[in-house]
């Protein structure tokens, strides 16, 4: 985020209650006074309300299973073809960073954001450079670091999983590794329970090190493999008196071939060193460290080293302080960390404990760049500091990498910049984001008319608009963070973006210009606060204090503000708005959560809404459980009586309808995984969201793990299918649809804006035809299928089976035969059989047992 400042008293209770109950929590970074609100926000919103525990892990269960659903045997097909927007300008939170050595020209660079993915480009040092995505399925896209290994270079290997207790942190899956210099990059089964790694080192002779913070003892702390990743070995991470072991933040390698570790966040760091000299070949192995922490006036905590590679002695220790959260000192070693100098640290802001980096020229060891919320270099050795350099660089940094002298790499929450002059008094650096599209959204909507005008909200580079076809060059409508944003839908010239709380700014000239609402503005509501706009009547109805909600008046003259109280919702906060398309004056609020006790959610309709008079002609709870969160509602565009909310949380029933215009509700969710549902909304009744045989209309939803939908509502027994052809395995925060031309809108956290044109006639084939005399015929019982072949000449087949809902539950390859396969342990129920011929023979066929 920009401009942040950190509140760590009133938070530090929280953060310690959530890291007993589980290591899954995560706290984030925010503006000074709204750091406890942006924490509690999502972790109630996305908590396992009987556990009070963010079961991050769930995501890794709901990815597998996600990857063994074969839509195209049900005869739902994955219809939609998604686009990507952009920004191409605009990048976001970026700390891997890698130069790829093979290439002299410093033109190859791989880069990971923490929640979009890994990208590589060939044409760095171009204006502009051309990033493309690695792969947009990676089981797991949050990257943090990528590594080359100097023995082999076409070895690469990239890290996952952001652990600095930042609440937006996506947590990681193991260690990805390429051995074709980064075009295809298979998952380390070794490294499945590696949940955040915080940094990886390759020393000289090709031994692997990662630093974790695991929940797991046994994976925490560093690890290290001797035999490319096959096996690990803990080498730190056993208790030592007085200091956090099991946290480790960075790992540094010095030319001589000694090893640096540091370990602590948010517990007392360690500072631990493993000498070449000594150990030799077993440099780094368990046994062969010692304790080189230097004694500081504070309880210091996350800790950078940097070492000069242009002198292995030449030491420097970032430690940030416990209290302030900021780096007080720094410590300078001239002897390999056996003695320590005290220096006084620049200002680098109060929240190091997320962004702290630095990085030693690699000619000179006297000259250092160090980032935290903004850069700063000192030229002898530490004793004295420039100003913050600025430069036209984004603020918050995470990632600096020198490619030779002067010239600097620099990944921050902006995403990546380059400087060739890093090392004068006044360095400039250029926005290196063409194509890096890794902005985490919020919020989106679509101009009514013009088909390429788009809004969204996003975390640390404000609102954004999109105004040409294709990937696009956004400019910034308004800056700060952004949240939800609307654009009126009958003629586009009314917008209205948003900042955090209820701070909103204004265009009434679509778009042209944008200014604040001023005095109607305030600091009440969620963090990203739940917002919707009466396009008829020009009103925003907006989440408040426990308790009521605010109405915004005259949105298009001198706006007027009103909280207004509704006694129904008790002690609940909106979470969640949506103003009614059949009845004037009228919203549905989803209300969750209770500011003490944890309270049923409940969905209210109210009429005259934007009175202070308001009605409240229904108030009925969901039956899900006390602290589940409603996430969004929506009304069927065809049917007033029909209505969709989605839960956010895990653990809970995460989809329900109601079809007697909301006085009661029924469960949906299906065979969703549990993951959190962000977004729902309902497809237009002509919509072949899933092909043909899919059916019409449906509902679509926003989840953790792209967009799924399903066009056959069938209650508990309603089947969802992935529909991400062309988008990514990322979360998606909301989902808007234009009646004009079947667009949808997806706002990404992690990879952008895209949208598609949802298919009123399908573009596949929904029952591929069956190959002529290949499969003879099938029969089946409880016990077994028999599958009878045809007269082809063909050797061997794949036989493949489904269940109901998609998802393989058998496979085998056998001879062109007569072949029985065994199905008693299934479940009673309506099956598939798919089989494959070797020269692609088809034949698919539905049985019950």
């Amino acid at each position: 985020m920009t401009k942040l400042v950190k509140i760590y008293c009133l938070s530090v209770v929280f953060i310690l209650f959530i890291s007993c109950n589980s290591d899954n929590h995560r706290q984030e970074k925010v503006e000074t006074d709204g750091m406890e609100l942006a924490m509690r926000q999502e972790f109630m919103m996305t908590r396992d309300p009987a556990l009070n525990i963010i079961p991050r892990e769930r995501l890794n269960a709901a990815r597998y299973y996600m990857e063994s659903i074969d839509p195209s045997v049900t005869g739902r097909l994955t219809a939609l073809a998604w686009q990507e927007r952009g920004p191409s300008n605009v990048g976001g939170r970026t700390r891997a960073i890698m130069i790829d050595k093979r290439d002299a020209s410093g033109n190859t660079v791989f880069a990971g954001s923490v929640s979009g993915g890994m990208f590589k480009t060939t044409n760095f040092l171009s204006t502009p450079p051309a990033w493309t995505p690695v792969n947009d399925f990676l089981p797991n896209l949050a990257i943090t670091a990528i590594v080359q290994n100097p023995v082999n270079m076409d070895t690469m290997y990239a890290a996952t999983g952001e652990g600095w207790f930042n609440i937006d942190a996506v947590r990681g899956g193991g260690i990805y590794r390429s051995i074709n210099g980064g075009t295809t990059w298979t998952l380390m089964a070794s490294t499945n329970q590696f949940e955040y790694v915080q940094d990886f080192v390759i020393d000289n002779s090709g031994n692997l090190y990662a630093s974790l913070r695991n929940f797991a003892t046994a994976n925490r702390g560093v690890m290290r493999s001797t035999d490319r990743g096959a096996t690990w070995t803990q080498v730190l991470g056993a208790p030592l008196p007085g200091f956090e072991t099991g946290r480790a933040t960075d790992l540094e390698i010095a030319a001589n071939g000694d090893i640096y570790a540091a370990l602590g966040i948010f517990g007392r760091s360690v500072v631990m060193k493993s000498s070449f000299a000594t150990h030799g070949a077993n440099t780094g192995a368990a046994g062969n460290w010692v304790n080189i922490t230097p004694t500081t006036p504070t309880i210091t905590q996350r800790t950078e080293i940097l070492v000069a590679p242009s002198d292995a002695q030449r030491v420097y220790l970032l430690m940030q302080d416990s209290a302030t959260l900021q780096v007080l000192n720094i410590f300078r070693s001239t002897n390999g960390g056996t003695n320590w100098t005290t220096l006084t640290a620049p200002n680098l802001g109060p929240q190091t404990w997320y962004n702290l980096i630095g990085a030693v020229d690699p000619s000179d060891a006297d000259i250092l760049i160090i980032g935290g919320l903004n850069l700063t270099r000192s030229t002898n050795a530490g004793d004295n500091w420039s100003t913050s350099i600025s430069g036209g660089v984004h603020v918050d940094h995470h990632a600096l990498i020198f490619d030779g002298s002067s010239k600097l790499i620099n990944g921050n929450d902006g995403g990546i910049y380059y400087s060739t002059n890093a090392n004068t008094a006044s360095p400039a650096f250029a926005n290196k984001n063409s194509g890096y599209n890794v902005t985490q959204y919020y919020g989106c909507d679509a101009h009514p008319s013009a088909a390429d005008y788009f809004l969204a909200g996003s975390q640390d580079n404000g609102t954004q608009r999109f105004t040409t076809p294709g990937v696009n060059n956004t400019t910034n409508a308004t800056g700060g963070d952004g949240g939800f944003c609307h654009i009126d839908q009958t003629d586009g010239q009314l917008q209205i973006t948003s900042n955090t709380g209820n701070i909103y700014n204004r265009s009434l000239n679509g778009g042209g210009s944008f200014s604040s609402l001023g005095a109607v503005n305030n600091s009440r509501g969620q963090f990203i606060n739940p917002t919707d706009m009466d396009d008829v009547q020009k009103v925003l109805y907006c989440g408040d204090d426990p308790g009521r909600y605010y109405c915004i008046t005259n949105l298009t003259g001198t706006p007027a503000g009103q909280a207004i109280s509704v006694t129904a919702m008790g002690t609940r906060s909106v979470t969640a708005v949506k103003v009614d398309p059949f009845a004037p004056n009228t919203i549905w609020l989803g209300a969750s959560i209770g500011t003490t006790t944890a309270l049923v959610p409940m969905v209210l309709k109210i009429s005259n809404a934007n009175t202070g008079t308001p009605n409240v002609q229904i108030n009925v709870t969901v039956p899900a459980a006390a602290g589940a969160a409603i996430s969004s509602i929506d009304i069927d565009p065809a049917n007033a009586n029909h209505i969709l909310v989605t839960l956010s949380n895990f653990g809970v029933v995460s989809v329900w309808e109601s079809t007697d215009g909301g006085n009661s509700y029924s469960g949906i969710e299906g065979n969703l995984p549990d993951m959190p549902i962000r977004w729902g909304l309902f497809a237009p009744s002509n919509a072949q969201l899933n092909g043909t045989a899919g059916g019409n209309g449906g509902i679509m939803l926003g989840t953790e793990l792209g967009v799924w939908t399903t066009s056959q509502i069938a209650g508990a027994a309603t089947q969802w299918i992935p529909n991400n052809s062309g988008l990514a395995n990322v979360r998606t925060d909301m989902l808007k649809y234009r009646p004009g031309d079947n667009t949808v809108v997806a706002a990404t956290h992690g990879r952008g804006l895209f949208t598609t044109t949802v298919p009123t006639v399908v573009t596949g084939i929904d029952n591929p035809t069956n190959t002529t005399d290949f499969i003879k015929y099938i029969s089946a019982d409880k016990d077994k299928l028999l599958i009878v072949p045809g007269k082809l000449q063909v050797k061997t087949m794949t036989i493949t089976l489904f269940n109901a809902a998609g998802q393989r539950v058998k496979e085998m390859q056998t001879r062109y035969q007569s072949t029985t396969i065994p199905i008693s342990d299934l479940p009673t129920g309506v099956y598939i059989v798919k089989c494959t011929g070797d020269k692609k023979e088809n034949f698919i066929q539905k049985f019950s047992k």
